[in-house]
């Protein structure tokens, strides 16, 4: 899918320039999606050429990781628990069944199911400090990545409400936030230099068509 020119560059950058001094925005621990909810998608499993035992062991995780996950959501819409609480539950639930999901991999499978979630995520593998290592980023290519997605995180937080108003209707909160992670896309490989462009393409290995 071709990316689009993020419209937010522009205002992104000034606002760097203005706030040179401003503490950097903090990155998430890791690259958004769950590794466990990838496995699960059929032509993965047949990509990594998975046995009928890892499949079970995985689905197990896989459906362990979204009652865990509902429950969370039910308490958070109950009241029980703050939003920052809950999205922060969710987290070390995504990390613990990505551990459990990888330990059920062989070396091979876990280095192609890391090209694949390169291919799946793009620009987003940017937000991984080990990432970030290997194309050798600056510190001013980090800072400005950082405010990319600090930015698109801010736009985000505002569609949901506008969404929980009643102001946009689901259809146009999904195309809205569609378009917001497509713009903080383009703009945070903007932030590369070519050969890093052609480095992250590498990273992502042979070309995976179907994620049916």
């Amino acid at each position: 899918m071709k990316l689009l020119r993020p419209l937010i560059a522009t205002f992104v950058l000034s606002t760097v320039a203005a706030h040179a001094a401003t503490v950097v925005p903090p990155l998430p621990t890791k690259e958004p999606g769950s590794i466990a909810i990838l496995l699960g998608v059929d032509s993965v499993q047949k990509e990594l050429k998975l046995n009928s035992l890892q499949r079970a062991v995985l689905n197990d995780i896989r459906n362990d990781y979204r009652d865990d996950a509902r429950k969370v959501t039910a308490k958070v819409a109950a009241g029980k628990e703050t939003k920052a609480e809950g999205k922060a539950e969710i987290a070390s639930l995504t990390l613990s069944s990505e551990r459990r999901a990888l330990r059920s991999l062989n070396a091979d499978q876990r280095q192609r199911l890391k090209e694949i979630e390169f291919q799946v995520l793009g620009a987003y593998m940017l937000l991984s400090g080990d990432v970030q290592k290997q194309l050798g980023l600056t510190p001013k290519q980090k800072s400005k990545i950082a405010y990319v997605w600090w930015y698109g995180e801010r736009k985000a937080s505002k569609i949901n409400e506008k969404f929980e108003k009643g102001t946009i209707s689901n259809n146009e909160r999904l195309m809205e936030l569609h378009d917001n992670r497509t713009y903080r896309a383009d703009d945070m490989l903007e932030r590369l230099t070519k050969e890093q462009r052609a480095q992250l393409d590498k990273m992502a290995g042979a070309k995976f068509n179907s994620l049916s």
